[in-house]
């Protein structure tokens, strides 16, 4: 065995600072295997270096000393031999290094039979995560040539691509991450994955003899995504860089993909002192970094100056890497061996190698290269990542936002293969010449075609299909000029025509249309009528080919020709349609020297008609519906091809029939001015000019932009409009719409003056505009908007958008949409609709008091009495053989009543005698009357009811002395009884009386029934003795008991009964004892029973009882009689 350097020590500094005498030491002997590489001869200080801060910081237990036994390793396997020297010799605990893959994977074996763990720092190898084989194998390398080849395929998987090429060193690339790749590849672990083609380079070329060579058309032939891997820094890759670039291989078609494994040096290629940095910064621009986390200059910098700090040794760039590893291995080793010591307390825990093992797994710390994580195989995870270089500096590409950062026209990174192939075989360049071929013949066919058909709508503007002949068209004269087109002057109609009209302009005169008839075609001598005047444009209504129209007459100088701007606008305008616009109908010209513009006729004049005339009372809803048409007329002008109205004012703002505005005179006043202006034709009369030679001033003109005013006042005539100066003048309509007043009527300046001042306005004075009412109508965003509109600065003025906008947000009709009529047509509907539900709440109430009165009536009079007087029949008094009248009254009422209040007494017969009614409804009975506390009740009558009634008047009797019983006075502590009496027998019985129809009773029967109750017992039912027999007759079920006889005005002494209660019959058949009715056979007559029967019976069976009675004379026999109740 070769000893090639052995540097053994023990850390001094390891002895615990406050050690007990008795505690026994431990030396943990490591095995470290320097690479036999001079630029990381200074791994052992690193090693001093953490130990220190391990015993400082209190990680490693205080009985432990660390020994480092430092040999040669990587120099012909010198590392295997030395690993079994420090282990059968030194007996050493741990090894670190070697750094060289080919060592470190013998030694990991031989770890794993020693049960000795084994911290890998600069290998990475992929061979090491096989614990089957390594299993004491720990790494806390930043990368390794497999990792880095699976980083790079990654990104290459992320981006889609299926085939690549490779350029390596020609020898000794078995480090790099290309061999790994190859690796990876031939075990078909990353498949659809394909190699093109694979160039070897002599790393020492320059880029002269690159290009001398066939090795870029190779690549360029075969790929588009390159992985260039040269050396283990990318430094090692410039000069193929900038050949590259020299032989225009650019970014929008190649990816140069450079993995970086080592960082050699701590500049970038193109920082480089013996480069040229400008070209090299172009060559490496766009190429695609990728490389591991823990490389970044601020940990190497920290580094640096803590071991100079702690050894005075300077460090290169390199080396600072290897020697950070290293710190972090041992590191890694130090929390190991402390938490093993916790678990187990044994001194020599630091010989089971597995376990220290087991406890480096699954951890992480803060290293001196960043932060580490470590998996369950005690091998760190590595963190790559990918960047782009972007001008000279690096920019991290994360695969989430891989977009629009890569210097193609895209932004997007170029595919792996062209859209034609290497070759361009791909492509069919058929479809190419066809298209050239096409877009050749496009190109030449587009002017011809534009060129014909621009001279095809030059003659379709030169059919004027807007132009009339002068002999269609009609004038009409008379009176009924009246209902006009626009601009109408009625001096009842307009408040301001009261004032002094002033004048200024000549250009707009009123025009005498009076001398032209519509039968001769031609104008009169005779003097001007007044009613012929319509506006001071001069309308007059027409008719052409029956449709009626409003037309404006110019005399015309000479032939006019229109220029090729108004052909257009004319034809346009011929075009439009809109509910909103005025028809524009044509035009008549060139002849009869007459020049005549027509639009459709609206009957209801204009809006300034309608607003100022005091006689109309408009609601807030016919404002509203104004505004909004108003608006919406000028923003569909705005939106078409007319783009202007150019003379917008509230005269120009017609009402037709339908009570929809429609805006009129949009394009033709700067035709016309324009004609005026050439004098190609004039004002048909000068009637209304003044005697001091001063023009007309109209009143619309104060609604026009101040822009538009100083043109006016400059030239006399009207210019072509601009979409800012009608929304100036559409302010002034609104403003007009919303308040009914004239815009600036609180100014008592003439007109002419007022327009000067508009026009005019000095710097240092405020603009004039007009003033709002103070009644807070509208809320200040609609009014903001029509301040806005009336800016001085044309250009600040709001557009119609945003005017619609202000304008239907804020002005909403009440409960309804669309036009008038539309509004109308509703609230007639929905007044309707009222009048029905009126109608039939009526009717309901109706029928409600109808049915209140018939129960009314009815409680009055019988039901078919009551019947017949609805119906107007006459009611005769009738005569009724057999009824049954009850009476019944309070004895002692009077006691009761003089010790209650009047409206106790009749809360207390209210109270009796609703209960009397309720049980006489349960029965066929009328109450004919009550007085105070007698009550009156009959049966039979009107209704006949055979022999039922007794039945009934003893149910009620019944009924009402059991309520009685149980009734109960809340102001009197006695109980109040009750006497009833009746009586069966024949009455008369009829309406008495036409103003107050009463039913009343005539008859004995009612004294009868009378004195029954009268002499009758309190709380007793005293009946006669008919009543009696009919009940024993007919009803046996209830009790009678003879009173005996009383004394009974005007009839002497009677025989009077009791009726005690009621039971359940026995049998449907009555058993009559004939015995019985002796007592009613008076020695005069034998028959007197069969006529008090005669009425209680049906005739059949009255005339079978009289003739047993009589026939047989067998007065001791009983008699059995069958009968059915008549009920």
């Amino acid at each position: 065995m070769k000893l090639a350097f052995i540097f053994s020590w023990l850390v001094a500094l390891m002895q615990p600072i406050a050690l007990a005498a008795n505690m026994p030491q431990s030396i943990v002997r490591i095995g470290h295997l320097l690479p036999n590489n001079p630029d990381v001869a200074n791994e052992p200080d690193v090693l001093k270096m953490c130990a220190k801060d391990l015993k400082e910081r209190g990680i490693l237990p205080a009985n432990i000393t660390l020994g480092v036994y430092t040999m040669e390793s990587c120099n012909k396997y010198s590392g295997v031999e030395n690993a079994a020297y420090l282990h059968y010799i030194q007996n050493a605990t741990i090894y670190f290094g070697p750094g060289c893959n080919n060592e470190i994977l013998v030694i990991g074996k031989l770890a794993r039979l020693w049960n000795v763990p084994i911290i890998a720092h600069m290998s990475g190898d992929d061979a090491l995560a096989d614990r089957s084989i390594y299993a004491t194998m720990g790494s806390v390398a930043l990368t390794s040539a497999t990792e880095m080849a699976r980083a790079t395929l990654t990104f290459i998987e992320l981006n889609g691509w299926k085939q690549i090429g490779i350029v390596r060193r020609a020898t000794d690339y078995e480090k790099l991450s290309v061999y790994s790749i190859k690796g990876i590849l031939n075990r078909g672990k990353q498949k659809g994955l394909r190699i093109n083609v694979e160039v070897e380079l002599n790393p020492y070329s320059s880029a002269e003899e690159i290009l001398s060579s066939n090795i870029l058309t190779d690549l360029a032939s075969n790929c588009r995504v390159i992985i260039c891997e040269i050396g283990l820094d990318i430094s090692a890759a410039t000069s193929f860089m900038v050949a590259a670039r020299r032989a225009q291989l650019k970014s929008d078609e190649f990816v140069f993909i450079l993995p970086w494994l080592a960082h050699k040096v701590e500049y970038l290629p193109w920082e480089a002192s013996n480069v040229n940095k400008e070209e090299v910064r172009n060559a490496f621009s766009d190429a695609i970094l990728i490389t591991a986390h823990g490389y970044d200059g601020k940990f190497v910098n920290v580094f640096k100056e803590k071991f100079y700090g702690d050894t005075g040794i300077l460090t290169t760039h390199y080396s600072s890497l290897v020697y950070m590893s290293l710190y972090d291995a041992l590191f890694l080793y130090g929390l190991a061996l402390r938490d093993a010591y916790e678990e187990t307390g044994r001194d020599n825990f630091y010989l089971d190698g597995k376990k220290i093992w087991t406890k480096m797994t699954d951890r992480q710390f803060i290293g001196m290269t960043g932060q580490v994580l470590i998996n369950s195989k005690a091998l760190r995870v590595p963190s790559y990542a990918t960047y782009y270089v972007s001008n000279g500096t690096k920019k991290i590409v994360a695969h989430e936002v891989v977009q629009n950062y890569w210097s193609s026209e895209n932004g997007l990174l170029p595919p792996d293969v062209p859209a034609c192939g290497f070759d361009k075989s791909l492509c069919d360049y058929t479809t190419l010449y066809f298209i050239v071929g096409f877009m050749t013949f496009v190109g030449i066919s587009l002017p011809v075609g534009y060129y014909v058909y621009s001279k095809a709508m030059e003659r379709r503007l030169y059919d004027m299909t807007w132009r009339i002949p002068r002999d269609d068209i009609r004038l009409v004269t008379g009176g009924s000029v009246s209902d006009h087109f626009s601009l109408l002057t009625r001096p009842n109609y307009r408040r301001s025509e009261q004032k002094t009209k002033q004048f200024c302009f000549q250009t707009f005169l009123k025009s005498d249309l009076s001398r032209y008839t519509s039968t001769s075609g031609s104008f009169a001598e005779s003097e001007p009528s007044p009613n012929a005047i319509i506006s001071s444009f001069g309308v007059q209504q027409a008719v052409c080919n029956g449709v009626r129209l409003a037309a404006r007459i110019y005399a015309q100088n000479r032939n006019l020709a229109f220029v090729k701007s108004e052909l257009k606008l004319l034809k346009e305008m011929k075009l439009l349609e809109n509910e909103n616009l005025n028809k524009f109908f044509g035009i008549s010209f060139n002849q009869q020297n007459e020049f005549i513009v027509l639009w459709i006729f609206c009957q209801r004049g204009s809006l300034e008609d309608i607003l100022f005339n005091d006689e109309l009372k408009l609601g807030r809803n016919f404002q509203i519906s104004f505004a909004k048409d108003v608006v919406k007329g000028l923003a569909y002008l705005h939106a078409s091809n007319v783009l202007v109205h150019g003379y917008l004012c509230l005269q120009n703002c017609l009402v037709d029939s339908n009570w929809t505005i429609r805006l009129s005179n949009f394009g033709t006043e700067a035709i016309i001015a324009d004609k005026l202006r050439h004098n190609e034709i004039k004002h048909m009369s000068e009637h209304f000019l003044s005697k001091n030679g001063n023009n007309f001033c109209h009143s619309e003109h104060l609604q026009l932009a101040p822009e538009v005013i100083r043109e006016i006042l400059a030239t006399k005539f009207i210019p072509p409009g601009t979409q800012p100066a009608d929304i100036y003048s559409l302010g002034m309509v609104l403003y007009q719409i919303l308040y009914r007043v004239e815009p600036f009527h609180e100014r008592t300046m003439n007109k002419a003056k007022l327009l000067e001042k508009i026009a005019n306005a000095s710097d240092d004075e405020a603009v004039i505009r007009p003033t709002f009412p103070g009644d807070g109508a509208y809320n200040m965003q609609l009014i903001s908007g029509i301040e806005a509109c009336w800016l001085e600065s044309a250009e600040m003025r709001p557009n119609i958008k945003k005017i619609k906008s202000i304008v239907f947000s804020n002005l909403k009709s009440s409960g309804t949409s669309g036009s008038l009529v539309d509004q109308m047509m509703k609230m007639m509907e929905e007044y309707t609709q009222n009048l029905e539900t009126q109608v039939r709440e009526r009717t309901n109430l109706l029928e409600e008091a109808q049915r209140q009165a018939d129960r009314l009536l009815n409680n009055m009079l019988p039901k078919s009495v009551a019947e017949d007087l609805k119906l107007g029949k006459p009611v005769h008094p009738q005569l009724y053989a057999c009824a049954t009248v009850l009476f019944s009254d309070i004895p002692g009422f009077a006691k009761i009543s003089a010790t209650a209040t009047p409206v106790q007494v009749i809360q207390f017969l209210n109270d009796l005698f609703a209960g009397f009614d309720a049980i006489i409804a349960k029965h066929d009975a009328y109450k004919v009357e009550t007085i105070s506390d007698a009550y009156m009740i009959v049966s039979g009558v009107p209704k006949e009811n055979g022999n039922a009634h007794i039945q009934n008047i003893a149910d009620i009797a019944l009924k009402m002395k059991a309520f009685v019983n149980n009734f109960k006075l809340s102001y009197h502590a006695e109980v109040p009884v009750i006497r009833v009496g009746f009586h069966s027998g024949s009455v008369a019985a009829g309406v008495v009386g036409l103003a107050t129809p009463r039913y009343c009773l005539f008859g004995d029967t009612v004294n009868m029934a009378s004195r029954m109750e009268s002499t009758g017992l309190p709380n007793k039912i005293q009946i006669s003795e008919s009543s009696s027999s009919l009940l024993k007759c007919f009803y046996p079920e209830f009790v009678v008991v003879e009173r005996g006889k009383v004394e009974v005005k005007g009839k002497g002494l009677c025989l009077t009964f009791f009726l005690e209660s009621k039971k359940e019959p026995n049998t449907e058949l009555l058993v009559v004892d004939m015995n019985h009715f002796k007592t009613l056979h008076h020695e005069s007559n034998t028959y007197r029973l069969a006529a008090a029967l005669r009425g209680c019976t049906s005739e059949a069976q009255s005339s079978f009882i009289e003739t047993d009675v009589g026939g047989r004379g067998n007065r001791n026999k009983i008699h059995t009689l069958s009968y059915n109740v008549l009920r």
